[in-house]
């Protein structure tokens, strides 16, 4: 897998990676709105500019963190994507809520973001490790199709309905009125089978009356 990160030295790569670290849990405590590169500044022990010696702007900021979590994303697909079609597909939802749940930050950075049209996405910049889970979900579908186990699903489709049932929940509930994401270690469980049950019904083949798979 290529990476996209610029060449910095030693001294400067540790300095950044602790930059983006702490970008991240300044948003997981205060949302992407709340992140202010002087906080991290602050946090990091280094003055404000020193941050644009690495970062020309927030919104580059934001991209790296992006950039960042597309790879750790693809680390889960890798290692899920020789297993059986069907429990592959299911663990890639279940591994991301898990994913999710211990990185909130970059959980509530994909929250922010999906709404922006893509040519405005903070993930605009790595389409090509976006790319790279759709060729391997694809690839998990298609096994699937021909051992009647998957139906044909767009993997563009699966990913934002995936999304949808293991995302949203962890934000979207009523009892929670500041939006932060559960914490409830039975409502996370909760979550996750229903989200595994959901994905489940989506991807099985609708069959005839002989078991015929019909899609």
């Amino acid at each position: 897998m290529t990476s996209k990160r610029k060449n910095f030295t030693q001294e400067n790569r540790s300095t950044r990676d602790l930059i983006l670290d702490i970008a991240e849990q300044e948003i997981a405590k205060k949302g992407v709105e709340g992140l202010k590169l002087k906080d991290v500044a602050e946090q990091v022990g280094v003055q404000l500019p020193s941050i644009y010696a690495h970062f020309s702007s927030r919104k580059e900021v934001l991209e790296a963190l992006a950039d960042r979590l597309m790879d750790d994303l693809l680390i889960i697909y890798h290692d899920i994507k020789a297993l059986p079609p069907m429990e592959g597909l299911l663990a890639s939802a279940e591994k991301t809520i898990e994913f999710y749940v211990t990185h909130c930050g970059y959980a509530r950075l994909l929250l922010a973001d999906f709404p922006a049209p893509f040519e405005y996405s903070v993930f605009n910049k790595c389409s090509s490790k976006i790319q790279e889970v759709l060729v391997v979900m694809g690839d998990m579908i298609n096994r699937g199709v021909e051992e009647g186990t998957v139906r044909q699903v767009p993997p563009d489709l699966l990913l934002s309905f995936r999304m949808g049932i293991t995302l949203f929940p962890l934000f979207m509930r009523s009892d929670i009125g500041r939006k932060e994401m559960v914490t409830d270690a039975v409502i996370i469980e909760r979550i996750t089978r229903e989200s595994l049950s959901l994905l489940r019904q989506f991807l099985e083949p609708v069959r005839n009356e002989n078991g015929a798979c019909l899609t």
